[in-house]
């Protein structure tokens, strides 16, 4: 057998009693976007930061590959159970990952967290998908931070996704457009996550494509709850990172 693929990570670590917090960045981002909240919570759990578009090779990916490279991950840095922290497109990886492997997860913490994407976002979606092959990756990146932060107030998280995105290239870029439509039966999996496992959303009120059907379909969960951020969009780890800290902080020490 050749050897398991994992990701990159950087781990900080505080003390053997401290619980875990995998941080799971978004579509396109890096543990650069994660910066406040590594700032924060080093100081009271232990972490580890994902880099998943870190090490490039020509290997297809498919949703369930990339939970099981998650797994082998944890594995390499012997951590048993984590909290997982993710970011938009993430929190469906972050889902998935507690469908195949609920032993790994205590929580799931989903900032800009999204279910599943309503009919105007498969749309675009799909588009992205269609033009891939013959529109500069960077164009279509734009687009979409435009469409999903269109206010002057989601400026710093806009600027921040699309200078992340300009090292992802052109294949890595497609090849994680690719795991978009394996998302399509994401409700499907609310009914596979194992009731004891805690989930958190956090959202911004003017997260406008995605907060609706959080909304909605979170009730689904029997053990999750939605806080919403004021005067925030998509996302809000970055944009109201505080307040973000705060909640989730708080949410930790609850379900601890």
């Amino acid at each position: 057998m050749g050897e398991e693929k994992k990701f990159s990570a950087e781990s900080y670590y505080k003390s053997e009693i401290a619980d875990w917090i995998v941080f799971v960045h978004g579509f396109g981002g890096s543990a650069r976007t994660w910066k406040k909240q590594i700032e924060f919570f080093a100081k009271h759990y232990n972490l580890l930061v994902l880099e998943m578009h870190k090490e490039k090779n020509n290997e297809n990916l498919n949703l369930d590959k990339v939970c099981g490279f998650i797994n082998n991950t944890l594995n390499q840095h012997n951590i048993e159970k984590a909290h997982f922290l993710s970011s938009s497109f993430s929190s469906l990886i972050c889902l998935r990952l507690a469908v195949l492997y609920p032993e790994r997860v205590n929580s799931l913490i989903m900032s800009g967290g999204i279910i599943k994407f309503n009919f105007k976002t498969r749309f675009l979606l799909s588009l992205a998908v269609v033009s891939k092959r013959w529109v500069n990756y960077m164009i279509l990146y734009r687009f979409f931070a435009y469409i999903i932060l269109p206010k002057k107030n989601h400026a710093r998280s806009r600027s921040i996704f699309i200078k992340e995105a300009k090292k992802l290239g052109y294949a890595e870029f497609c090849k994680w457009v690719d795991i978009i439509p394996q998302t399509e039966k994401s409700l499907t999996w609310l009914d596979g996550i194992n009731d004891e496992i805690k989930i958190l959303y956090v959202s911004g009120k003017q997260d406008y494509l995605f907060l609706k059907n959080t909304l909605k379909y979170s009730k689904k969960m029997p053990n999750s709850q939605i806080e919403i951020i004021e005067n925030c969009g998509h996302v809000c780890s970055i944009e109201q990172y505080d307040r973000f800290n705060s909640i989730v902080f708080k949410y930790l020490n609850q379900t601890a």
